[in-house]
């Protein structure tokens, strides 16, 4: 900005086009929508690579190189995790009641609910066993607990971790157009709706 447009009065200044910030708009609203949807479908298929991997050769990450050769991320596997989900509320409920009768663990309204302090304690404690399983600290006593069983409680999944000057390098790679083949289908044609 030179110092004669710094200092004109604001309705001398230039204006943007109004026409040219309405398509930037839509483009990017366009190339927004396609990038996530591309994003969500490479994800899936980077998932369910790296299981296979996984299973087949031990393999837990792998390199994001560039055609030049460049080291720009790292995708890491991310094991889910398993724990007691709670799925039958009122079997539990009277389970617990049933257990500890002259404790007031658990509320009568239309069915028997287990207080939430209590429910987190009891699920704290089958985490912790990797069971759903709890001891009577009382009698010593191992109870199979009705209406819960372990199961995984968050997916697996997989981080990307970029490498110093990985961004800049992917946006050059990007821009010379070294990446039109991995990013081909956000630009080609299709149903938009």
């Amino acid at each position: 900005m030179s110092a004669e447009q710094a200092t004109a009065p604001a309705d001398e200044q230039p204006v943007e086009s109004l026409r040219d910030l309405a398509i930037e708009e839509a483009a990017l609203d366009l190339l927004a929508a396609r990038v996530a949807a591309a994003k969500k479908d490479v994800r899936a298929r980077t998932q369910a690579a790296l299981d296979t991997a996984a299973k087949r050769d031990g393999v837990e990450r792998i390199v994001a190189t560039l055609p030049t050769g460049q080291q720009v991320a790292t995708i890491s596997l991310r094991k889910g995790e398993t724990g007691p989900v709670v799925t039958d509320e009122e079997a539990l409920a009277r389970w617990v009641r049933r257990t500890w009768p002259d404790q007031e663990w658990t509320e009568t309204r239309i069915v028997r609910t287990v207080r939430p302090w209590k429910l987190a304690e009891l699920v704290a404690e089958m985490e912790a066993a990797g069971a759903a399983k709890v001891v009577d600290k009382a009698t010593g006593e191992v109870h199979d607990v009705p209406g819960v069983v372990i199961k995984p409680t968050r997916a697996r999944t997989h981080a990307l971790t970029w490498r110093k000057g990985g961004k800049d390098a992917t946006a050059e790679a990007w821009r010379t157009g070294a990446l039109a083949h991995q990013l081909a289908a956000i630009t080609a044609g299709g149903d938009d709706k």
